[in-house]
């Protein structure tokens, strides 16, 4: 296993007070007390005080928990078509939130205030999943929508919400890099999920150079696949970034590769690049 940040033992029994720690749904146990994370592809393996990748799993004596159970960064009620998903509930508003930090490392990220940062245990603001679904009724949102950063890691606290959204009438939708797990998607779609917008970084080298993602792009098409062959909803979209993907060929590539998985009839959009943080563009990732 490769060597990982630790939490301080002296911190671990003010960590067991959080309302934000839960135990992780999706995770198996390996010898002496180490722990395999299966909410994301980068399938961490963990041993006992380790934090994960995306800093919002850890494991605490042998089990994988959740720093991040309704631990929420940001909420904003947002027409539909912001996420953009063109194609689903047109005109409607979804009571849109987020958690902090993410499976991925984007060099482009736009809301890299809350995907680069992990949770903060000293100063946390936590929700219900009561307290959502009321707060998108108040406010006359027809739905909730899991965005921002990657939702992946919102997954237990957002199937609870998910489900008691349904109960509601409300629709349930992530906007997501798609990097997650077959197994997590499935445990979303059966806990309220109705429709996913992808973003496809690129082809497999981008994936690995600017993203820190070793899976490339394979696992995102799989779970794009999927969650049509489910009942899903899902619309692509694709960040043209300049230097990156912005050349007719991997245009074209992506093109193709989308008729191929999901087919002509699912919704793909482009979206422009502001190249706010650097002049030069996106630089690659330092090699682990």
């Amino acid at each position: 296993m490769p060597a990982r940040s630790k939490v301080r033992e002296a911190a671990v029994e003010d960590l067991r007070r959080l309302p934000t720690l839960r135990e992780a749904a999706l995770y198996e146990r390996l010898a002496q007390d180490a722990v395999r994370c299966k909410l994301c592809e980068k399938l961490c393996a963990l041993r006992p005080g380790e934090f994960g990748d995306c800093r919002a799993r850890v494991n605490l004596a042998g089990k994988l928990h959740t720093l991040v159970y309704g631990n929420l960064s940001a909420i904003e009620s947002r027409p539909i078509e912001i996420k953009p998903f063109f194609h689903y509930w047109p005109g409607s508003t979804a009571l849109t939130f987020s958690t902090w930090s993410c499976n991925l490392d984007c060099a482009w990220c736009q809301n890299y205030s809350l995907s680069k940062v992990p949770p903060d245990l000293l100063n946390w603001t936590y929700y219900s999943p009561e307290q959502i679904v009321e707060l998108a009724s108040r406010r006359g949102d027809q739905g909730l929508c899991a965005s921002f950063q990657e939702p992946t890691l919102l997954t237990e606290w957002v199937a609870d919400a998910f489900t008691l959204a349904h109960q509601n009438g409300l629709y349930c939708c992530f906007v997501s890099n798609g990097y997650m797990t077959l197994e997590t998607l499935r445990f979303l779609a059966d806990h309220g999920l109705d429709a996913i917008k992808i973003d496809v970084k690129g082809d497999s080298k981008n994936y690995r150079r600017y993203c820190g993602g070793v899976r490339g792009d394979g696992v995102v098409w799989r779970n794009a696949r999927e969650a049509k062959r489910m009942g899903l909803h899902v619309e692509i979209v694709s960040l043209v970034v300049t230097g990156v993907n912005d050349d007719v060929a991997s245009l074209r590539e992506l093109a193709q590769r989308h008729a191929k998985e999901v087919g002509v009839e699912t919704p793909l959009h482009f979206t422009r690049y502001y190249p706010h943080m650097s002049s030069r563009g996106p630089q690659p990732r330092s090699p682990r």
